[in-house]
Formats: structure tokens, sequence, C-alpha cells
């Protein structure tokens, strides 16, 4: 086991990487009185054309969240209350790119509920019947969101930017997809994305490092795996241009909602210099739309904008956006942005402001293990040191703003309203 310390941080932790290729991260914070422990793996709901021991697969979307409900089901017993009765918070999420299962306690021992989320995570036991019976599960959980305005929002934005790659499903597909899922194909999805040598663990608590890597150990020497096989990801040709420029829709709101999307080229040439573009349009776009612009509470006085404005940044390895939202009777929000930008608001001083808000904030995650557990272990998984993204941060200059907001095209964007039923 390795020892790392980073010393901007004062962080230590410790590192190693098994016989079976699970690789196990440890933090000990002796003075905290809460663990969290997670297993993850790189697979998300974008990963549904995959490359494995030479053959090309095509997952249906929702696969890899249909097979997170799955691990959680057991007839024989009921996950839940089994991490419940030994003191444990147990959840877990599907995202873009990964899926993690965690627990929380503040047991001092955490030997049974560690081999219990291993056990659980490693072993899929599923039948036909039971596939069947949570496909109507999912399809209500998806018609559930549909009504959530947001939500719906959302999903019509990325319908609107994308043709083909499928950041246009939920995470969870859709009724279409989920009802052709399969058992052969979740078990097929789990043999190829949940081998441990695709899996990271972290522990984050009051623990000593080696007495949980020999728990950890111990659990993996009692099982067989298939041999090793790193899924490739294969890329999803996706044309530039947006899939329809204007779209509208109505729900039960009471003021009308708006997107303006844009769509950009995901030229990155590693996840540092993705991860450090991010960062520097993010910080660019807070110069402009956040209080440290002197007209940002004229906006709100004047009632142009009101607290549900805002916007993401969102760049990865096969794609990138900027999303702005508006809450109006007016529809907008393009001029109203594009007007806003072509004031030249960037200074050294707002650069240092700006960047000390958000290190703030950032740092405060430090204090909750849970928190922090869970976005270490995302960053870690999609490749990205959590600490050397907020090094990264620190080391953003005026220029380098500048010559990230220069890639942005303007012109190809998507606008998608949401306005409310007629009375």
């Amino acid at each position: 086991m390795k020892r790392y310390h980073n010393d901007f941080f004062d962080e230590t932790y410790y590192k190693e990487v098994l016989d079976n290729g699970l690789e196990v991260i440890i933090f000990p914070k002796p003075d905290f009185l809460t663990t969290f422990a997670g297993i993850g793996t790189r697979y998300g709901s974008l990963n549904i054309n995959q490359k494995f021991d030479g053959k090309d697969y095509k997952f249906n979307p929702g696969v890899a969240h249909f097979l997170e409900h799955k691990l959680f089901e057991s007839e024989e017993k009921n996950i839940f209350d089994l991490f419940s009765n030994l003191g444990c918070q147990v959840n877990a999420f599907t995202s873009h790119l990964e899926t993690v299962y965690h627990f929380s306690t503040t047991n001092k021992d955490i030997e049974e509920p560690l081999n219990l989320l291993l056990d659980f995570v490693q072993s899929l036991n599923i039948s036909k019947q039971s596939v069947e019976k949570e496909k109507g599960i999912i399809i209500q959980e998806l018609a559930m969101y549909k009504q959530e305005a947001d939500s719906r929002l959302l999903e019509e934005t990325y319908k609107s930017i994308y043709h083909d790659y499928p950041l246009k499903y939920d995470i969870g597909g859709d009724e279409d997809s989920v009802n052709r899922i399969t058992k052969e194909e979740l078990e097929l999805a789990y043999k190829i994305n949940y081998h441990p040598c695709n899996m990271v663990m972290m522990i984050i608590g009051p623990v000593i490092p080696e007495e949980v890597l020999s728990i950890i150990k111990n659990n993996q020497s009692k099982k067989e795996f298939l041999k090793a096989y790193k899924p490739v990801n294969n890329k999803i040709d996706e044309s530039y241009e947006v899939k329809r420029k204007e779209y509208s829709f109505k729900m039960d709101v009471n003021k009308a909602k708006h997107v303006y999307a844009l769509k950009l080229k995901a030229d990155f040439l590693n996840p540092s210099d993705c991860n450090f573009k991010e960062w520097c349009v993010h910080i660019y776009l807070k110069h402009y739309f956040s209080p440290i612009n002197p007209k940002y509470q004229e906006w709100l006085d004047e009632g142009i904008i009101n607290d549900y404005f805002g916007f993401e940044v969102d760049y990865a390895d096969e794609y990138a956006n900027i999303l702005f939202y508006k809450e109006s009777d007016k529809d907008d929000i393009k001029e109203f942005i594009d007007k806003a930008l072509k004031d030249d608001l960037l200074s050294e001083e707002s650069l240092r402001q700006i960047k000390r808000n958000i290190l703030g904030v950032l740092f405060r995650v430090f204090n909750d293990v849970s928190n922090f557990g869970a976005a270490y272990l995302r960053d870690y998984l999609n490749g990205n040191d959590f600490f050397e993204n907020l090094v990264l941060l620190d080391q953003i200059k005026l220029n380098d703003l500048k010559e990230a907001f220069k890639e942005i095209d303007f012109n190809n964007y998507a606008l998608v309203h949401l306005y409310p039923q007629d009375k």
C-alpha cells in the first residue's frame, strides 16, 4: 500500500491495486465520527457502445441504471434492511459515466458493512420474471420525472442539442428502451463493466488503513472472477450542428421557463485539459452572471431575472455544452445573454475574488466525508484527480479565460421554451 500526501490541502491517503484489479483508496480521518465507503464502476448511462474481448456491443439506453436497481434486489434478503440493522445508510447513483454504491455509518467497526457492500455489488442474480417486474417500476419512475418541469425542460434541451449522442436520453433511458432490455443484456453489461479491474473502492473516515485493506483483501480472496478485460467505450458519431434550433412545449407552471443552449466541440487533449477549459469558461461567465457584476442586482431589482436564473458549463471527453436558463414572460433569453456578454468585465481583482469564492465552497466539502467521498470517487472514476482539479483552478490566469471563451461558437445554439398551459 502506497502512502500519498497532498501538501496544498494537507491530506494523507493510501492506494493499492489488488491482484484482481480492484483499486482501493483509503483516507484516514481520525478526528471524524462518520465513515464513508463506496465502490464504483466506470459505467454510466452514456456507455451504450462498447468493445469487449474483440467484439462490439450496443446496449439499450438505461441499462446502467437498470443494473443499479437489480443489484439491490435479493430474493433471500432486503439489502436496505441489512445495512440499516448494521447502523448504516446505504444508497447508490447512476450518472453519465459511472455508477457508485455507498454507505455511511458512525459505527467504528465497519468490517461487516464493508463485506456486505462488496458482496452485493459483486453478485448479480436475476430472473426473467424479476426483470419484467422491474421494467414497470423504472417506467413509472421515468414518467414521474417527466411531470417535473425542470427535469422535462432539461430532457427537451438535450433532445434539441443532440441527434444520436445518448445525452438525449434520461439516465434511466425511455419507455421503449427499458421495455427492450433483457435479462441476458443486463448480465452481459454486468460481466463487462463490473469486473474488479473496472472498479474503484474508497473508504474515508476514522479508520486504520492496514486494517481496512486487510478486510477487503480477505473478502476478495474468497471470490473467483473471469479473466479481466477492460471494456473500450466506442466513440459515437454525432453531428456538430444542433438537432432542432427552437422548440417549445407546455406544462402546468406559473411562469414560462427558457433555455439557451450552446453545443460545443469536445476538442480536449486529456482530462486535465478538459477540466481546465471548463473552469475557465465557468469563471468567465461568473464575471457576467453572478453578483460580482454590478448590473446583476439591477437585473434582479427590475425583474429582468429572478432566483431561477443561472448557467451550467459541462465539458467531458466526448461532449461539451453550456446551458443558460431564465424564467420570464419574455422569450428574450438569447438576446439578454448575448448583449450582456458584450461588456468587458474581466479584471485581475474579480478573477481573484471568484476563485476565492469557489475554493471556499470546495474546501467545505472536506468537512463532510460523504460529500467528499462521492465527489472524489466520481472524479477518480472519470480519470480526474480531485486535488489536481482544485490546483488547476488556482493556476488560472486572466488570459486563460479569454482563450477558452474564444473557442465558443455562439452560432451553434438551441432555444427551448416551457410555457404555462392555457387556462
